[in-house]
């Protein structure tokens, strides 16, 4: 479950600016100001069934935007690659083996491509 809202909130930062104003609105509270639906509702004055519509309807949007456009994925291969190449540079300071030197040519090649 905690997975689930990480990866909402995510999507969200990536691609709330393409939501309506309303499903903009009501994300916006719902991850980056972590309100329950009852406090969503309260300021929309719709009820917490509309706001938990509302949100399951845009979570779908937004992996709908994910799969289009793929930028969440593509973030977190870079993220993961950079990671790599760090710990192979920690490494390469304690070792000094130059075979770690081309392991991180390597990746970086990669990524460029």
């Amino acid at each position: 479950m905690f997975e689930k809202k990480m990866r909402i909130d995510a999507l969200y930062e990536f691609y709330g600016k393409m939501l309506t104003d309303k499903q903009n609105e009501i994300m916006d509270l719902f991850c980056n100001l972590d309100y329950s639906l009852g406090e969503i509702s309260e300021i929309h004055s719709i009820s917490r069934q509309a706001v938990h519509d509302t949100i399951k309807r845009t979570e779908k949007v937004l992996e709908n935007y994910e799969l289009q456009l793929g930028l969440y994925k593509r973030f977190t291969e870079k993220q993961s690659a950079f990671e790599a190449v760090l710990k192979l540079i920690d490494e390469f300071e304690r070792t000094r083996a130059d075979a770690l030197l081309f392991e991180i040519k390597e990746i970086i090649k990669r990524e460029i491509d």
